[in-house]
């Protein structure tokens, strides 16, 4: 399964550009399998999400949200908790709120906003990190890299994406036969992942 674990829409973030038809037909287009919805503090409704799921099937849209807290953005997948749709979390009682939950917790393009990662990851482990993404400095790599192996932490390539035109340069790629949420999340956990970044974007 080839899966975008990121991706915005501007039905549900301000910052998105495309549509959440848009973002899937791109999908689709770019040879994807599969992604998540992670808009900023509001998840795709779950009735309409089966719908879109019907409508462009055999093709996978999941449930995500990405969160603020202390400063860093985090993405939340396999937990649809209305509370996660908070805009005041603070780091600690949001690690505390996916574990309770069950849900897998991804810091977002680190080093994006500041030289140093501002939420207490040491402390709080998540459970992956985007190594690649169009908002994660190609410069960030090794540290990322050092900090995934300190923490044993699940490394992880997503577009990000807020437009269209960028959807299948970075993917993950899970075993085959990967076939609904819960065996892309046991994938996940188990560093079942290969990623996959284009030639096209290497050098940003």
């Amino acid at each position: 399964m080839k899966i975008d674990l990121h991706v915005h829409t501007r039905d549900r973030s301000p910052c998105g550009r495309a549509t959440e038809e848009e973002q899937i037909r791109a999908a689709v287009a770019a040879g994807l399998d599969a992604i998540y919805f992670t808009d900023h503090y509001h998840f795709c409704p779950s009735t309409h999400l089966a719908e879109l799921n019907q409508r462009y099937a055999p093709f996978f849209i999941f449930n995500g949200i990405e969160v603020t807290a202390d400063g860093e953005d985090f993405l939340v997948l396999g937990q649809f908790d209305p509370a996660l749709e908070r805009v005041d979390w603070d780091y600690p009682a949001l690690y505390q709120c996916v574990r309770g939950g069950g849900g897998f917790l991804i810091l977002a393009h680190p080093y994006r906003y500041h030289t140093a990662i501002t939420a207490d990851i040491e402390q709080y482990p998540p459970d992956a990190i985007e190594l690649h993404s169009y908002n994660t400095p190609p410069s960030a790599e090794a540290e990322i890299r050092a900090i995934a192996a300190r923490l044993g932490l699940r490394l992880l390539s997503n577009t990000d994406a807020h437009s269209s035109e960028r959807l299948g340069n970075y993917y993950n790629i899970l075993p085959d036969g990967v076939c609904d949420e819960a065996a892309v999340l046991a994938s996940l956990r188990a560093g079942q992942i290969e990623l996959f970044q284009s030639d096209l974007v290497a050098v940003r």
